[in-house]
This record gives structure tokens, sequence and C-alpha cells, in this order.
């Protein structure tokens, strides 16, 4: 992964909330009880999310200590506060600036040093939500101010409280996808915006010359007309800033997961470094599910081949391996070199993509390892 780490800013909250959809990695790798699981740790959510499915362990793997640190707060939290603390600090629940600094200072000591450097840098941060402190959130939340002169309140509501494509797709043609939002939605979320404000350069070094715009265009329309938006609590942070309530939401974060979750924390260990690091600093079959996010899209194809090799070369065989494209396709169907050590699951994958309810990801990719 050196690829994406030269040149990329590692002190900075990239993503505060994890936006792939957690059913397509928990039905897709299968998870369940027996799994010891490789996740790149991102916001921490869907490392959380895993272990409701009663995994044995969770290896979170990632290159920024940024990110790191948030689920490590994350953690401090789970085993520190109540449920409502818990979510009050992180901004899932109202709660006040002075409040949430409040349990922070109670959570602090349970960080590593790093992590508290991290954090005491962003109080600001903390006073007002840790959900919405990443890099991307506050991107979103940039073209959010827009909304009011682009949309009605009302016409918004009623799109995101919908199960029923012909009714979706009527009002968004109607209400929402005017000219002027779709003007505003494109002059965002464009390749050079997106590059300067809400990612990294380093992270279009191998997108291809396509409408970047356009694309993002497609994909919000498909996902607000092609599945349910009822209860799609992506969807609903996008356009609002927050979830409906903590029911509906990331699962980590309902009332009657918290229990289960505090039980289940300890199972999770955190790496500092990149995957094929992770993998050969563990015995070979150690891990039995890999979640690698989009991470093969900073990864040119030559580093996608040696990474997804080297795991599946150190993973039992029979596991799973799963990934999102999102501007840059990369697959193991495309590199023979992989043939004989990864079996490509589109019979899993596709199906669980078409039920995606983030409007990112251009394809998802599940890989089965074969054995030796």
């Amino acid at each position: 992964m050196a690829e994406f780490i030269q040149g990329a800013r590692l002190d900075t909250i990239r993503y505060s909330q994890v936006w792939e959809d957690h059913r397509l990695v928990e039905d897709g790798l299968a998870l369940g009880p027996g799994d010891d699981v490789l996740s790149i740790t991102s916001a921490g959510c869907n490392v959380l999310n895993a272990l409701l499915r009663g995994v044995r362990s969770v290896t979170a793997v990632d290159v920024s200590p940024a990110q790191h640190a948030l689920l490590e707060l994350k953690i401090a939290a789970i085993r520190r506060l109540d449920h409502a603390g818990f979510t009050g600090l992180l901004g899932a629940a109202h709660l006040d600036g002075q409040a949430r600094l409040a349990l922070y200072a109670r959570v602090r000591g349970d960080l590593s040093p790093e992590s508290q450097r991290v954090w005491d840098e962003r109080t600001d941060d903390i006073a007002s939500g840790i959900l919405g402190s990443g890099r991307l959130e506050r991107y979103f939340e940039s073209f959010r101010a827009e909304l009011p002169e682009l949309v009605s309140a009302g016409a918004l509501a009623r799109l995101l409280d919908m199960d029923d494509r012909d009714a979706q797709t009527a009002l968004f043609d109607r209400e929402i996808a005017t000219p002027a939002f779709e003007r505003a939605f494109r002059a965002r979320f464009n390749r050079e915006t997106m590059a300067t404000e809400g990612r990294d350069p380093t992270q279009f070094r191998y997108v291809a010359d396509l409408d970047v715009a356009g694309y993002f265009w497609e994909r919000l329309r498909w996902v607000c007309t092609a599945i349910p938006t009822r209860n799609n609590f992506y969807l609903t942070s996008f356009f609002t800033g927050r979830y409906a309530s903590v029911d509906v939401a990331p699962p980590y974060l309902a009332p009657a997961a918290f229990d289960r979750l505090r039980a289940a924390v300890d199972r999770v260990s955190i790496f500092r470094g990149d995957l094929v690091a992770a993998v050969d600093a563990r015995p070979p079959g150690a891990f039995s599910k890999a979640n690698l996010s989009d991470v093969f899209e900073y990864i040119s194809e030559d580093g996608t081949v040696a990474i997804l090799g080297a795991l599946a070369a150190r993973m039992r065989p029979q596991g799973r391996i799963c990934y999102w494209n999102l501007l840059v396709p990369r697959s193991s169907a495309a590199f023979p070199a992989l043939h004989g050590c990864l079996k490509p699951r589109s019979d899993l994958a596709l199906p669980l993509w078409k039920k995606d309810r983030s409007w990112f990801y251009r394809a998802f990719h599940v890989d089965e390892i074969l054995a030796p």
C-alpha cells in the first residue's frame, strides 16, 4: 500500500462514518462464529458491526493513525460509558458540546498516547459531534448547506420515507432532480472539487478519463429510485447530516446491541500498517475472512495482484475476501495470475450490490480462496 501512502496525508480523519453498506460485508463474507476477520479500519463502523455477527476476532488494519484513533475512541466509549453516553459522545444522539467534552475526559485514559494526541487536538470536533468530523462528511455538509435553495424540505422528507419504486422515481424526477439541483450536485461532485476538497488527490491517481460528476449523479438517482429509501440511513445521513434515530442507523449504535457489543469489543485488535504486513504478522490460516473496503481504488494493477495474492496465500482455504470498486475497476477476475488462488463469486456479489444502500460504488466483489 506504499503507493497510497506516498503523498497522502495520514493525520486527517478522512471518514468519520463508513459509507459501505454493512449488509454486503456481512452477507458477502457470511460472517459468523469461528471467523477471524481482517478489516480495513476506516471509521470503525463495520469493524464493530462484524462483532454483532458473533465472529471470534476482528483485526482492524489501516495506515492512518487518525482512523485508528477514531476506532479506539469508540471502543473506549463502549467500555466506559452507558449507551446514552456512547451515542451522545459520537453525535448520534443530542448532547451539548460541554457534555461531550466531559464524556471524552472519562474515556481519554483508555486511549493510546498517539490517539490521545489526535483527539486532544480535535476538541472542537468532539464538541460538535464526532460522526460529522471527517473530511468527507464535512464535504457533504458543504453540499447540504445549498439544499434549502434547491429542494423543499417536505419533498426531501417524503423521498426518505418511501418503499415504492414508481412513486420514488416520480417524486425524484418531479421535485428533487430539478435542473438547479443537478447543476449544484455536479458542481460539488466533479473530479477536481472532489480531489481537492472531498477526498485527496492521491485517491484519483488511477481514475481514468471519465465524467465523475455524471457517474455520481446516476448513482444517486439509482439509490433514490431503484431500492426503498425508507430506513436507508446512509441516504438519510447524506441528505440530512444525521440518522433518523439510533434504531435506524448502523447496528453498532442500536440500544439493543449495546450490551452484546460491550461484551465483544475485547475481540478487536488494531494493526497499524498495511494489509500484507498484517497477514504476514500472523501464522498462515489466522484469518478466514477479509473486508478490504475500496483499497484498490488507490493501488496499481500490479499492487492489486500482490495484495490479493498475499492474502490468498496466507488466509484459510474456502475463506472469503470482499471489496468495492468506486471509480477504478479492479477485480481478481481481470488478472490471470490470481485465477489459481481466488474464485470470483459474482453469484453472491452481484445480487448484493443491487441492494447496496450507499450510492457511491460501481461494483462489489467477493472472492473465495482456493485450496493450494
